[in-house]
């Protein structure tokens, strides 16, 4: 009996302890669904999984994705210097948000020069408490692959910021991803601007993966086993479409 008891125990931490790891891995915000196959629409959502520390709430989030403009792109972790359209067609106004109220009262999409949508920002009401997560929805409409490149999956890297204070733009630097600071930063660390996470991997931001239908849209017989592709945006994006603006004005960071 005094074994089966002393087993039984060991089982239940050995449990606790994986759930602990599970629940780390996820503490990050990331994208409810990050796959998607090409040529299909997708409700999803930003996930924040953890929130701004003991006593603070998350009073907003902003979301940019990569506008393709101006944005790095690597082949098989090379540099490629054409063009986004190398790879994907209709990239560009294919994420729009879905106006919800259940955790924040404000919502809006961020616009690059061109009017094509590049993000959105969600704010204010009573927020996520410390303790739970809350979901941001979005639209992910079709993106198509470029049938003549040899992308298996092309994945755009999604720079977000939770924020827990209003702030000037000095000091966002204290966060990182760890409650206790301003923000949670799900950014990338080497862009160089003031919205760099802090770390020594650029683990920061969240992923959308668009994955080639190799039935519909069979790889170019040259191709070979195809070959992924990577998108990160610019620091001039992150620096103009990071910051929130409501009513024509800028309200964070201030």
């Amino acid at each position: 009996m005094k074994k089966n008891k002393i087993r039984t125990l060991t089982l239940a931490l050995a449990a606790a302890m994986l759930a602990g790891v599970g629940q780390n891995a996820l503490a990050h915000t990331r994208l409810e669904v990050p796959t998607i196959a090409e040529g299909v629409r997708q409700t999803n959502n930003v996930v924040i999984s953890h929130g701004c520390g003991e006593g603070k709430m998350t009073i907003g989030t902003s979301v940019v994705f990569p506008d393709g403009v101006d944005s790095t792109i690597t082949v098989g972790g090379q540099p490629h210097s054409g063009p986004l359209t190398d790879f994907v067609s209709n990239w560009g106004n294919t994420n729009q948000a879905i106006l919800n109220r259940a955790v924040f009262d404000f919502m809006d999409e961020k616009t690059g020069p061109n009017g094509n949508v590049s993000g959105f920002w969600a704010g204010g009401g009573q927020g996520m408490s410390n303790h739970l997560a809350a979901y941001v929805p979005f639209r992910a409409s079709a993106v198509n692959i470029e049938p003549t490149s040899c992308a298996n999956s092309v994945k755009f890297f999604v720079s977000i910021v939770d924020i827990c204070e209003i702030t000037g733009i000095d000091a966002l630097r204290s966060g990182s991803g760890e409650a206790g600071g301003p923000v949670n930063l799900w950014t990338h660390n080497n862009l160089g601007t003031p919205y760099d996470r802090v770390s020594t991997e650029d683990d920061g931001p969240a992923s959308l993966t668009i994955t080639r239908d190799l039935t519909k849209n069979p790889l170019p017989g040259s191709c070979g086993a195809g070959v992924d592709v990577e998108v990160k945006p610019s620091a001039a994006q992150i620096n103009r479409d990071m910051p929130i603006k409501f009513n024509g004005q800028q309200v964070w960071p201030q």
